[in-house]
């Protein structure tokens, strides 16, 4: 047996080897992990090991036992004589043999304080176990396990453990206890009240009434598990919202990094999550005219969130080179320089809205072109008109005129009097415009106000229309009052023909 230093991790520890002969083959055993070097160092715990062994090799074993209660003890039995050491003035005296043996017993009472103070005072639950059975255990350990400390001793050490985690524990335990890993694993418990605890375990071998058996260490890890449990939920709960929310989002640092991107960005912009996140900014897909505006409202929005706009618009290139129309919406995170950025493109509706405005101005000119043909038709119906009245006064009503003057018969007369007003009601837009004016005015006197304009005067119209001078006069009277032109001097011909 040998004492040797293993390294794990950036630790080293000290370790009891044995060789073994197994079918002329040498193998090694570990047969005890007696602890870290430094801490052994730091507590002078390494030179008391050394200086024991080295004067009592083979002869003193040090025990640990229990009794009926929790207590533990540590008594040394001896199993040979002292052996004496040769040095350069021959052997030692009986004396120093007794001293010898005096620091020894004080040594071991010592120890096995320190041994009882570690069982019942220690921060971890220590156990015994030998071939599966638990041995001993000390008072917190037993808490954590919800049995009192005489249904444990004797009881199957693997029965408490979770179903599920059996195989790993096992794993685990044996890994350690061949010194293939150092670290501390976890694994649930079930208690007496059938309620889940989990811990956190070291094992290693040592003797137990000369006897090898593996020595447990037991921390309840269980409020940290909560916790841990509580914060996965969350992550996973917030994490749920972050990947299905429906708009691209992002998370910001203060340096502008892109920590953490969602599927939508990468559908949206054709990015890769693992391309941007932690290594590129949000400038790097910003066109340069948007830049300074956008760097100028990351910068005050992170002096107070309230300076900087919450919504707006900018433009964005994608992974092709493509602009895309964003609107974004920006908010802090609480207690952070973070920021969350939310983006929806709207490029297909910008597209829509600058059709609708291309369209628009199209509409806008189609309008004045037609509202120049309008006029221009206007002007042709004016036009026509005047081209028809004057070839109707100038080559039609003057021979209408001669016809009457001409020798013929009253019936005669009258018809060329009703072809001449028809010729004239036809021709005659003032007649149209006068009677939409005047909508109290009765046909005959727009029919008179029409002579009139004409420059008839009463007896002309009288002549024409088959009446009394003096019926046309009551006409004549009853149009001033209807257009306003009672009391005043104006004539009704002038006013007809400038005004109406």
């Amino acid at each position: 047996m040998f004492a040797r230093i293993k390294k794990s991790g950036r630790n080293e520890y000290l370790q009891l080897v044995e060789n073994r002969r197994d079918n002329k083959k040498i193998s090694q055993r570990v047969v005890a992990t007696i602890g870290r070097m430094d801490e052994l160092q730091a507590n002078g715990s390494i030179e008391t090991i050394i200086r024991s062994l080295s004067r009592f090799a083979g002869k003193n074993l040090l025990n640990i036992s229990t009794g009926e209660s929790s207590n533990v003890r540590a008594t040394a039995e001896k199993t040979g004589s002292v052996q004496n050491f040769k040095g350069n003035k021959g052997n030692f005296s009986l004396e120093e043999e007794s001293r010898q043996g005096e620091e020894l017993k004080h040594s071991i009472g010592e120890n096995a304080h320190i041994y009882k103070t570690i069982w019942e005072s220690s921060l971890a639950g220590i156990y015994i176990s030998q071939n599966g059975i638990f041995q001993a255990v000390s008072p917190l350990a037993a808490s954590f396990t919800g049995f009192s400390l005489k249904e444990l001793i004797g009881k199957n050490s693997d029965s408490m453990i979770f179903p599920e985690d059996m195989d790993n524990v096992k794993r685990n335990a044996e890994d350690m206890l061949s010194g293939k890993h150092f670290s501390p694993y976890e694994f649930r418990i079930v208690t007496k009240q059938g309620d889940i605890c989990w811990v956190m375990e070291t094992v290693t071998s040592t003797l137990f009434k000369g006897k090898p058996a593996v020595l447990g260490n037991l921390t309840n890890i269980t409020k940290r598990k909560l916790v841990e449990n509580k914060l996965q939920e969350s992550e996973n709960f917030y994490r749920a919202i972050f990947e299905t929310t429906g708009t691209a989002t992002i998370i910001v640092e203060d340096d502008m990094t892109v920590s953490l991107l969602n599927s939508e960005f990468e559908r949206m912009t054709g990015y890769r999550r693992e391309e941007w996140e932690g290594k590129k900014k949000w400038p790097d897909y910003i066109p340069a005219y948007e830049l300074p505006r956008m760097k100028e409202t990351h910068r005050l929005r992170r002096l107070d969130p309230s300076f900087g706009p919450r919504n707006f618009e900018h433009d964005l290139i994608d992974s092709e080179g493509r602009i895309r129309h964003i609107f974004l919406t920006v908010d802090m995170i609480p207690g952070t320089k973070k920021s969350v950025n939310s983006s929806l493109d709207i490029t297909i509706w910008k597209e829509a809205e600058q059709e609708l405005q291309n369209k628009s101005r199209n509409l806008e000119e189609l309008n004045t072109t037609l509202r120049v043909l309008l006029k221009q038709r206007e002007q042709d119906r004016e036009e026509l008109e005047e081209k028809v009245l004057s070839n109707v006064k100038e080559f039609v009503l003057p021979y209408v005129e001669k016809i009457k003057k001409s020798r013929m018969d009253a019936k005669a007369l009258v018809y060329a009097d009703i072809l001449e007003l028809n010729l004239k009601d036809i021709i005659s837009p003032f007649s149209r415009k006068l009677s939409s004016k005047y909508m109290n005015l009765t046909p005959k006197e727009v029919q008179i106000a029409n002579f009139i304009r004409e420059g008839k005067t009463s007896k002309e119209i009288a002549d024409i229309m088959n009446v009394s001078k003096s019926a046309v006069d009551i006409h004549r009277y009853r149009l001033r009052n209807k257009v306003g032109l009672n009391n005043q001097k104006a004539n009704l011909k002038s006013y007809f023909t400038h005004y109406l």
